[in-house]
């Protein structure tokens, strides 16, 4: 058979159901070898959308969503969805055409090095020469990506290569390096973690992304609950537990929830579980080590030290860590009851909550009433996706995971337009659950054209537009830090937002009120359809809690008016 057919019957044993791209000359015999396959091939409208789709899909699916392009442009195209996957330890095989072997090197039309271009940002890319290796370097991608930590992988094809005649291969297994065995820290580490634990006074709890995938909710939630420990979150770490517990006080960071970036302030130790401990999250490594413990567990060793030097590395899938930790724990020290801090923690939260939403004058749509609002009416199991902006950090804020795996955002790249064609790929892996992309204007824009798979392929996203007619989180940074000097940041035109959605062949709305919103919203998830929504939101609105770049959590700036100095728990910079 040709290596392309091959590759395909290969793909269908891995259990591969969709594939996510944009044809073109040099992945032709791919393609053509898809026409008698089972698996579902989604003609996408840009490829990095395609990446972006195969993203949402494996983050759900829980295994690699594939994405392929052509040679040339159409591989260049992915490269921003799969650098986004790489920063979020996400599981993606990209599967690229490449010119024939004799041209290659000459740049001949369409080509370029893939593969040079891309190896910094992914964990394995090969251009295969040799027809008889095309399979197997699959099976060694696929593995890859899911092996140890997750993330991008790529194989490149030249076009001959993909039509010679190859012999049928059966049962073909990775190659040894691309199937690691996970690694175990040793005992005595672990039993030093749980004697740091247990001599702790104020421990906190921080879940990153790693978490999530892990499956680690109930080990998390067991430590928490025994230790009495607040648990904060990654922005890649919302999901890992369910945020309606009282023990889970929200994001961290940045745009951190104030009782998370509180518990940490307070803290003595931070248990970190699956986070590679990045500057939106803690801010200055120097400030977050000061004073305080560090417990690093994570299934990648280079993470230790690289950002922020633990007390103990815990190297090893955080599920499987987090049970030894606990029954050790367990052993050393009774339950205890809950800390007169955690509680002053949640009332910070609960009057934070109640200030903004008495926020709402009533004379426009407020985004974090619209978050909260969409929270309570749509079911648990809801899959939401996001795209970058202050949308994004209003959705992190406000709305509440209650079922594992359901957050999708763009954490470590910030990529906007990631929300639409995330959420379409979420879609087509799990067609019978709601699926809500949380959008802004500009993200929206940058990648609209997947409605016209939503509409093609009957895969129906609810897509909810904050509106504000601008490039709001730049507009934000323009407001704070550069003397309101405002530049390429506002939108001149009126896009008419329901019209091109509707010229997709998607049904839209522009709400005016909240129960508009609301009743619009809830008709779409009941009957499975799809919907684009226009909020017109406060164009003058700014994220608070935010914590000027560069600064140490303590330097947050909070809502004017917002005032808890009579809560706060010992005497830090709050403002």
């Amino acid at each position: 058979m040709r290596a392309a057919d091959a590759l395909v019957k290969a793909m269908e044993k891995q259990g591969v159901d969709y594939v996510f791209g944009i044809p073109g000359g040099a992945n032709m015999p791919f393609y053509d070898a898809l026409k008698d396959s089972e698996i579902r091939s989604v003609l996408m409208r840009h490829e990095q959308q395609a990446a972006h789709a195969a993203e949402g899909y494996a983050r759900v699916k829980r295994r690699p969503g594939v994405c392929s392009g052509t040679s040339g442009p159409g591989a260049t195209n992915l490269i921003t969805g799969l650098v986004d996957a790489y920063m979020d330890s996400t599981p993606v095989v990209a599967i690229t055409g490449q010119v024939v072997r004799a041209f290659m090197g000459t740049d001949a039309f369409q080509e370029a090095d893939i593969v040079g271009l891309v190896l910094p940002h992914i964990k394995y890319a090969v251009t295969v020469k040799d027809s008889r290796r095309v399979v197997q370097e699959f099976v060694n991608a696929y593995s890859v990506a899911m092996n140890l930590r997750p993330g991008p992988t790529l194989i490149d094809l030249p076009r001959d290569v993909q039509i010679e005649e190859v012999p049928n291969q059966i049962d073909v297994k990775p190659e040894p390096q691309f199937a690691k065995p996970l690694p175990e820290p040793d005992i005595e580490s672990i039993k030093q973690a749980a004697r740091i634990i247990v001599e702790s006074e104020k421990p906190v709890i921080l879940v990153g992304g790693g978490a999530v995938y892990s499956m680690a909710g109930r080990e998390i939630l067991e430590l928490a609950e025994h230790i009495a420990a607040p648990i904060v979150e990654t922005t890649m770490g919302k999901g890992a537990v369910p945020e309606d517990h009282p023990l889970v006080l929200g994001v961290v960071g940045m745009h951190g929830r104030v009782e998370a970036d509180l518990a940490v302030i307070e803290s003595d130790l931070v248990v970190c579980i699956g986070t590679r401990l990045s500057d939106r999250a803690i801010g200055p490594a120097k400030d977050f080590q000061k004073g305080r413990k560090i417990i690093h567990i994570d299934i990648d060793a280079s993470e230790f030290g690289k950002n922020v030097r633990p007390t103990v590395s815990l190297p090893g899938d955080a599920r499987k860590v987090l049970a030894e930790l606990v029954e050790y724990t367990k052993h050393l020290v009774a339950k205890r009851p809950e800390s007169m801090l955690a509680k002053k923690l949640r009332e910070i939260g609960q009057a934070y909550d109640e200030y903004m939403m008495s926020m709402d004058d009533g004379k426009v749509l407020h985004s974090w009433k619209v978050v909260s609002l969409l929270t309570d009416a749509l079911p648990p199991d809801t899959i939401v996706t996001t795209g970058v902006g202050q949308h994004q950090m209003w959705a992190q804020l406000f709305w509440k995971n209650r079922a594992p795996g359901t957050w999708l955002s763009s954490g470590g790249l910030g990529t906007m337009g990631f929300g639409l064609p995330a959420a379409f790929g979420a879609k087509a892996a799990a067609p019978d659950r709601v699926v809500v992309n949380l959008d802004g204007d500009g993200s929206f824009l940058m990648t609209c054209q997947t409605l016209a798979c939503v509409a093609d392929y009957e895969l129906p996203v609810i897509t909810v537009i904050f509106d504000n007619r601008s490039l709001g989180m730049v507009k934000q940074w323009q407001d704070m830090f550069y003397n309101k000097r405002y530049k390429d940041v506002e939108y001149n035109d009126r896009t008419d937002l329901v019209k091109l959605s509707e010229a997709f062949g998607v049904e839209a709305v522009r709400v005016e009120s909240y129960d508009e919103l609301l009743k619009v919203v809830t008709r779409a998830a009941r009957s499975n359809t799809a919907l684009t929504v226009d909020v017109p939101v406060d164009a003058g609105e700014l994220v608070f809690p935010m914590v000027p770049p560069g600064k140490w959590l303590e330097d947050v700036k909070l809502p004017p008016g917002f005032d808890i100095s009579q809560r706060i728990v010992s005497a830090g910079k709050i403002s």
